[in-house]
C-alpha cells in the first residue's frame, strides 16, 4: 500500500517485477554480508549515466554487481531519478522551515507523519539493518528536470498514466526492499505497487 515498506530476501537468479504509477524507493543488499549495499554513486560511475536504464548494473559501493534492470516499461515516458534521498520526517521538517512544502504538496495532499525513510527503517529492521546504513535508493519513476547549466534539480510530476512494470534480475542472493512514497509531488498522492517475484 501507499506509504509502506516492502522486503523479501531474494536468490541469485530471481527476477523482481514492480508494476506502479508512483515513485518507489529502491534499495538492496548482499544477503551474505549487508555491508554491500546498493551505491548510487558507483552506479553512476559504472553506466555514465545519471539515470537507471535498462540493461543498467545496480552495484555496490564496492563494486559489486547486485542486480541488473531488464525491463524497464516507463522507458520513452520518463527516467528512474539516482539524485535524491528518501522523503520523511526529517526531509518534510526542513522544508516545512524553509518555505519549500509548494515543492511537494497540492491542496488536497495532506503532509504524512513519515515517508520513504521511516518504511524503508521498519521494513529492514528485522536484518539489523538500522536507518544510517541504509543507502540513498533509487527512486524509479521519479522524473527529475536537471539544468545542464546550473545542476539546480527540480521535481516534475511526469508518472506513469497506468501502472507500467520493470523488472529486476539478482545477480546475488540478496535482501531486497522498496517503500512505496507517499510521492507528494504527484498531483494525485502515492499509489499501491505491487511486486512480483519470479525465477528467470
Amino acid at each position: 500500500p501507499r506509504n509502506t515498506g516492502w522486503v523479501r530476501e531474494m536468490r541469485s537468479g530471481q527476477v523482481l517485477r514492480l508494476t506502479a504509477r508512483t515513485i518507489i524507493d529502491f534499495v538492496a543488499f548482499d544477503r551474505a554480508d549487508p555491508r554491500e549495499a546498493f551505491d548510487q554513486a558507483t552506479t553512476k560511475d559504472a553506466s555514465g549515466c545519471i539515470y537507471l536504464k535498462r540493461g543498467h548494473r545496480m552495484l555496490s559501493r564496492s563494486g559489486l554487481t547486485l542486480m541488473t534492470l531488464i525491463a524497464d516499461g516507463f522507458d520513452g515516458l520518463g527516467t528512474h531519478d539516482l539524485q535524491f534521498g528518501m522523503c520523511g520526517r526529517a526531509r518534510h521538517r526542513r522544508a516545512a522551515a524553509e518555505g519549500r512544502l509548494g515543492e511537494y504538496l497540492h491542496d488536497r495532499v495532506e503532509l504524512p507523519d513519515h515517508g520513504c525513510a521511516e518504511n524503508l527503517t521498519w521494513a529492514l529492521r528485522p536484518y539489523g539493518i538500522p536507518y544510517e546504513n541504509i543507502p540513498s535508493p533509487v527512486n524509479f519513476f521519479q522524473n527529475m528536470d536537471i539544468d545542464r547549466r546550473t545542476g539546480r534539480m527540480k521535481r516534475t510530476q511526469v508518472r506513469p498514466a497506468t501502472p507500467v512494470a520493470i523488472e529486476l534480475h539478482a545477480k546475488r542472493d540478496l535482501i531486497a526492499a522498496f517503500s512505496a512514497c507517499p510521492d507528494l509531488a504527484s498531483p494525485d498522492g502515492g499509489q499501491a505497487v505491487q511486486a512480483t517475484l519470479f525465477d528467470s
